[in-house]
């Protein structure tokens, strides 16, 4: 099968959007292998792109949900993923193909702070694929860098008993894993990155560094 160029092309972009606009991301744990459903909070406007990002990095497909008008606004994005909330259809065959479906169980982007009430799609995904599932806590914040950081948390959560039950573990996952970030931004020095995280994708540096890495190549720079 030819390769599809300009869904690579498009790719490429978003993680390039990425690089350009973050100091980088950084993550804890990791994502299962085999079809996974990456659940998540949404509360910040690059939440999509963060996770298009990390899965193509890794070299692994993504389909991400979304609303049915944000998919007819933006057609192009269906050549990196994203599908409809109406094409659950398409998106399970993906996922048993093993790709790794992306959805928001909040529903719409909300404030920063604990996740808000969910609904029971992805763990009817994970049942239905059938699937692993993930939580991914995301925080984006601005920290003692010029630009945001992004802290990415993965949790597997057990896909036993009823939807219900399976939606309120996976609340009470990402609860407490954004709290754990929350927490840590709190006693971390601004200037290092979040302790037990790793970096899984550099951004762009801030003024102060470039300056510091050019230090001894700058005409007024003491010797």
């Amino acid at each position: 099968m030819k390769p599809d160029v300009r869904r690579q092309a498009m790719l490429a972009a978003l993680r390039l959007t990425v690089r350009g606009g973050l100091a980088g991301v950084w993550a804890r744990g990791r994502l299962p292998a085999g079809p996974v459903i990456w659940a998540a909070n949404h509360h910040s406007w690059w939440d999509p792109f963060i996770a298009g990002a990390l899965l193509s990095t890794a070299g692994r497909r993504m389909v991400l949900l979304a609303d049915v008008g944000n998919v007819s606004r933006y057609q192009f994005a269906r050549r990196v993923g994203v599908v409809g909330i109406d094409e659950l259809r398409t998106a399970l065959a993906a996922v048993r193909g093993g790709a790794t479906l992306v959805v928001y169980p909040e529903g719409l982007l909300l404030p920063a702070g604990p996740p808000g009430p969910l609904a029971n799609g992805a763990a009817w995904a994970a049942a239905r694929a059938p699937a692993q599932l993930c939580s991914v806590a995301v925080r984006v914040m601005m920290r003692g860098r010029q630009h945001p950081e992004a802290y990415v948390a993965f949790s597997e959560v057990d896909t036993f008993g009823s939807q219900p039950e399976i939606t309120g573990r996976l609340r009470e996952r990402l609860r407490a894993d954004l709290e754990h970030i929350d927490r840590l931004n709190a006693d971390a020095n601004s200037r290092q990155s979040l302790p037990g995280f790793r970096r899984v994708l550099r951004g762009r540096r801030s003024w102060d560094e470039r300056v510091d890495a050019a230090r001894d190549w700058l005409p007024w720079s003491p010797r």
